[in-house]
């Protein structure tokens, strides 16, 4: 029973690690457009926020997604005015919010004949499953 239990929790551990959304996997699925039409990424991706041409008449497709969100805090706790409104007494002075900035970046170049040739990112959210 006891090797029953272990078993389960290593293969839910295994299970949950490979279904989350990473870096690496970020790098994966884009590497593996290297060599493909643009218009095939359009399609599963959708159209990019901008584009621009490059001196050397190559074309990048830049898709930008963004999150800003806010996560409450523990409420501050300090010595001084409390409920009771005395000084000396301790009480909470109120609560707070953490503010959460994500971002990714995606830049695609193509070729003139629409072919990803190199592709980059830059933020702190450029995550794939």
């Amino acid at each position: 029973m006891k090797n029953l239990l272990i078993f389960l929790v290593i293969s839910l551990s295994m299970f949950s690690i490979q279904g989350c959304a990473t870096h690496q996997n970020f790098v994966k699925k884009y590497d593996s457009w290297l060599g493909q039409n643009i218009h095939s990424l359009m399609k599963q991706i959708g159209y990019p926020d901008t584009t621009y041409v490059l001196a050397n008449k190559n074309q990048v497709y830049v898709y930008e997604r963004s999150n800003i969100y806010s996560i409450p805090s523990i409420p501050i706790m300090s010595y001084g005015y409390g409920y009771g409104g005395y000084y000396g007494s301790y009480g909470m002075l109120g609560y707070s919010n953490d503010i959460v900035y994500q971002s990714c970046k995606l830049f695609i170049e193509t070729d003139q004949k629409g072919i990803i040739v190199k592709w980059g990112s830059r933020g702190n959210n450029c995550i794939s499953n």
